[in-house]
């Protein structure tokens, strides 16, 4: 797997950092025109508030004491809902700014990729097709950044997703991370799910239990399957076409499993393969699209690159997926044909950048 050959060139690097001065212009804007709306709306608001309170105050003795108290207590409450609202519309300048930056740069680092769009916040389509083994036993989910597109006409899509168990006294994390979802090269019959195993404990055998129960009764009935290569000291397979699954493994998957093992330490990573699809939950505390707060500075390198290098790493994993099972030996080919694939020239190398710059505005304030 090579991720670098997703990375921004050098011209659209230029052209992004171009787009980052840009927004720099933009974000010290915003920061001014917070400064100005949080003084004058917040102290409208409490001059408001005040008035308010003296004229309940004011007739206080005048009231039945019980509806005194209600109106004392229920202004107090909404008028601290209320200052938190209207601090969020002082503040509203600034994350307009921000997710304008968002919805525009990922756009300019990727334009290679075909159709690429980027929304927040909804529950992504491959959502309800994610086998319910790797989900585990949710009952609330949360949805951040959703980047779908298409890359050598495969279709992607890649969310940040949270799933957690909730009752009245506490909240279970089940997991929080990024999840990609794309095709595979070939329909497997069935489902297999791979998930890393834990670090060795001594409540292992325990937990080793608990999961084989829950793989029981739960919806999925799945056997334990063995890929008879070393990633079996790291995983733990699941398949319902065992024969079959262990096909998988010659192409593009096992060298996903082997760079998931090397690269992505944390946490306990899910895959799975069921028919046409490939599924990719990593574990991450990290917001994988986030901009530093609106009085830092953006900085290509500082910010923006490991945003790159994280998307770049998920779109090797989408070609990888689709890639062919190499031949057994390069010996068995005609000397014949490999005179010609050497002597094949090089296909054209484009001198294009990956997209154009797509933001010519000039900042507000400074036309």
């Amino acid at each position: 797997m090579n991720a670098d050959e997703y990375l921004p060139n050098a011209e659209t690097i230029a052209a992004i950092e171009k787009d980052v001065a840009n927004y720099n212009e933009r974000r010290r804007h915003a920061q001014a025109e917070i400064g100005r709306r949080v003084p004058m709306l917040l102290g409208s608001y409490v001059l408001a508030c005040a008035v308010v309170f003296y004229f309940i105050i004011a007739n206080f003795s005048s009231m039945p004491e019980k509806v005194a108290l209600i109106l004392l207590i229920g202004g107090g409450i909404a008028a601290i809902v209320g200052g938190v609202g209207v601090h969020r519309f002082a503040h509203r300048v600034g994350v307009d700014t921000q997710q304008g930056f968002r919805d525009h740069i990922l756009p300019v680092m990727f334009g290679f990729v075909n159709g690429l769009r980027y929304s927040h916040g909804y529950e992504p389509g491959s959502f309800r097709r994610l086998p319910a083994v790797l989900k585990g036993d949710y009952n609330h989910t949360e949805f951040g950044d959703i980047i779908t597109g298409r890359l050598d006409g495969k279709h992607f899509e890649i969310c940040e997703m949270t799933l957690s168990r909730r009752n009245k006294s506490s909240t279970i994390v089940l997991f929080k991370g990024v999840v990609l979802c794309c095709g595979v090269r070939d329909s497997f019959p069935g489902t297999l799910v791979a998930v890393r195993k834990p670090e060795p404990s001594l409540m292992q055998p325990f937990s080793d239990l608990m999961r084989s129960l829950s793989a029981f009764f739960g919806g999925d009935r799945l056997e334990t399957v063995f890929s008879r290569t070393p990633l079996d000291q790291f995983y733990e397979f699941r398949s319902d076409r065992r024969e079959e699954a262990r096909a998988l493994f010659a192409g593009g998957l096992g060298d996903v499993l082997g760079w998931v093992n090397e690269r992505w330490r944390r946490g306990s990573p899910r895959l799975a393969v069921r028919q046409a699809e490939f599924f990719l939950m990593l574990p991450s505390d990290k917001d994988f699209f986030e901009l530093p707060p609106l009085d830092r500075q953006v900085d290509y390198k500082a910010h923006l690159e490991p945003m790159a290098r994280d998307f770049a790493s998920l779109l090797a994993i989408v070609a990888e997926v689709q890639r062919r099972p190499a031949p057994a030996s390069a010996t068995d080919q005609k000397p014949a044909e490999q005179a010609s694939v050497a002597d094949a020239p090089p296909p054209p190398v484009s001198e294009e950048p990956f997209v154009p710059l797509l933001d010519g505005n000039v900042p507000p304030g400074k036309r």
